[in-house]
């Protein structure tokens, strides 16, 4: 046994209170061995230092994780990096594929996706089969879930993300290339889209990134975990607030807006950035300064203005906001913003899976404490 620590030094390493530090030892994560002057208990330094992630072998113990490692992305301050590289520089002169790349090999190669035609071509025969009506969000899913369930019967390679992907999107959207082809399925061909799909790629652990690990840590195939990301990301507070913030952009174009004090409107403020979203600055910058000027380029900075009037600094535009902007300034319907999101976010929810099947499996598990 090496290096010996008290209670009080292994609890500060863990950066754990000492009722944390001997649950640990209960559930077996931690061994404790009583003190040669019969004082306390004494805990053995490289078991506690794996415990914490920073042991020698870079591994975790299996069950309740606190922290993820990750060379995916950062936000430092407000700033958006993939790999070391700023998302707001990447959406300027590069594709969606070639940044999708990125973030799964650390490569920026450009170039259309491989896809497994056979695959996107019975996929279209089940998405064809759906009522008009269906919202192209939930299109994707369906897609996706297609993917899945005929890959192994046709033997498709889907361990690639790209093929993957690839073969999802010729199902939902064909093209020569990923924008082109939503732009086309959207019904607005010609519209450039490489853009908000580089900046919406990743953005770290948000809910459902978390969704899509969690499904890769019990060692999911892809298209499961982006099931289970798209799931996620569902929710009228993730991917659905674009469709939120469309229509609160609608009621200022059609002259019924309302800023109340207590009611932040949705497409303002972050969880995450403490001062602004470089995003939507960026989404928000294309908006306003590409001619001709769009109807909701003319209403963006009074409502911008009286917004932050209203409910002070910390409600600036978030990314819901530049993306409903965006889609406005195109004629687009709010669900075209929540498709951009979830099949631009698909490139950095199968990063993720990626990394975490490198993981210990199983690696995630909520301590529940029971009662009411």
């Amino acid at each position: 046994m090496g290096e010996l620590l008290t209670t009080a030094e292994a609890a500060h390493r863990l950066g754990v209170k000492v009722a944390t530090l001997y649950a640990y030892v209960s559930r077996g994560q931690l061994l404790s061995h009583a003190a040669t002057d019969g004082r306390g208990s004494r805990f053995d330094a490289a078991e506690v230092d794996a415990l914490a992630g920073r042991g020698r072998s870079g591994r975790r113990p299996v069950g309740a994780v606190e922290t993820v490692r990750s060379a995916l992305t950062s936000i430092d301050g407000d700033r958006l990096r993939y790999r070391g590289h700023d998302a707001v520089e990447l959406s300027r002169g590069h594709s969606f594929e070639a940044v999708a790349r990125l973030l799964w090999s650390g490569t920026a190669t450009p170039g259309p996706f491989a896809a497994d035609a056979e695959l996107s071509r019975q996929a279209r025969v089940v998405l064809d089969a759906l009522p008009a009506g269906c919202r192209l969000p939930d299109r994707l899913r369906v897609a996706v879930s297609v993917v899945g369930a005929l890959g192994g019967a046709l033997g498709g390679a889907l361990s690639s993300p790209e093929v993957v992907l690839g073969s999802v999107l010729g199902a939902l959207a064909p093209g020569p290339s990923v924008g082109e082809g939503l732009a086309a399925a959207a019904g607005a061909p010609g519209v450039r889209l490489d853009a908000p799909l580089v900046l919406l790629a990743d953005h770290g652990l948000a809910v459902s990134t978390v969704a899509a690990r969690v499904a890769a840590s019990a060692r999911a195939p892809l298209t499961s975990v982006l099931s289970a990301a798209l799931g996620a990301a569902d929710g009228s507070l993730h991917a659905g607030a674009v469709s939120g913030a469309h229509r609160f952009l609608a009621d200022a174009l059609g002259g019924s807006l309302v800023v109340e004090p207590g009611v932040r409107p949705p497409g303002f403020g972050h969880v995450v950035h403490a001062t602004s979203d470089p995003r939507a600055e960026e989404l928000l910058a294309t908006v306003l300064t590409t001619p001709p000027a769009s109807p909701v380029a003319e209403v963006l900075p009074p409502v911008l203005e009286r917004v932050v009037r209203v409910h002070g600094a910390g409600a600036f535009p978030n990314v819901d906001l530049g993306l409903a902007a965006f889609t406005h300034a195109h004629g687009l319907p709010g669900e075209v913003g929540e498709l951009l999101f979830e099949v631009a976010r698909c490139a950095g929810w199968m990063a993720h899976a990626l990394e975490e099947y490198a993981a210990p499996a199983l690696r995630f598990r909520v301590r529940g404490l029971h009662g009411e």
